[in-house]
C-alpha cells in the first residue's frame, strides 16, 4: 500500500510496504513527480531516475524486509538537480557491487551525480542519489 505522507511542489515523500509491489509503486510515484516538475518521460534523466528508484526499492525489499516492514521514498526537486532517497530500518549498508547497487553507481557516475548512504536517527539508513537536471533528452 502507498500512503502519501508529504507532497509539496518541490518535495514528496511516500511510505510503501516492503514487498515486491513497492518497486513499481515507487517508479509510478517518481514518474508522477517528474511529470509535475516538467521532466518529460522520454529524457535520459527520467529513465535514469526510474531505474535508480527501482533498484534502490528492490534492494530494500530484498534485504531489509525482516527489519523494516516499510520503506520510505523521498523525492526532492532542487535548484539544478533532483534527489531521490530510499529509507529502511536496516542499518546495514550494502556493498556498491551487491544486488542492483552496481547499476545504480554506474548510472550515477555516467550522469555526473552523487550517491551516498546516510545513517538515520531511527537506526536505519537512507540511500540518496542526486542527479543534475541537465542530462538532456533521450534519442529515438
Amino acid at each position: 500500500m502507498t500512503t502519501a505522507d508529504r507532497r509539496t511542489a518541490r518535495h514528496r515523500t511516500a511510505r510503501l510496504t516492503a514487498a515486491p509491489a513497492a518497486v513499481p509503486q515507487a517508479r509510478r510515484l517518481l514518474t508522477e513527480a517528474l511529470a509535475d516538475w516538467g521532466v518529460a518521460p522520454g529524457t535520459d534523466l527520467a529513465y535514469d531516475l526510474r531505474l535508480i528508484v527501482s533498484e534502490l526499492a528492490a534492494v530494500s525489499v530484498r534485504n531489509a524486509d525482516r527489519l523494516s516492514p516499510t520503506l520510505t521514498l523521498t523525492m526532492v526537486l532542487g535548484d539544478g538537480h533532483i534527489g531521490v532517497g530510499v529509507h529502511d530500518a536496516d542499518p546495514r549498508a550494502r556493498e556498491a557491487h551487491c544486488d542492483g547497487l552496481g547499476v545504480v553507481h554506474e548510472v550515477v557516475a555516467e550522469a555526473h551525480g552523487i550517491a551516498e548512504v546516510q545513517s538515520t536517527e531511527d537506526g536505519g539508513k537512507t540511500t540518496w542519489v542526486v542527479l543534475p537536471l541537465g542530462t538532456g533528452p533521450a534519442t529515438g
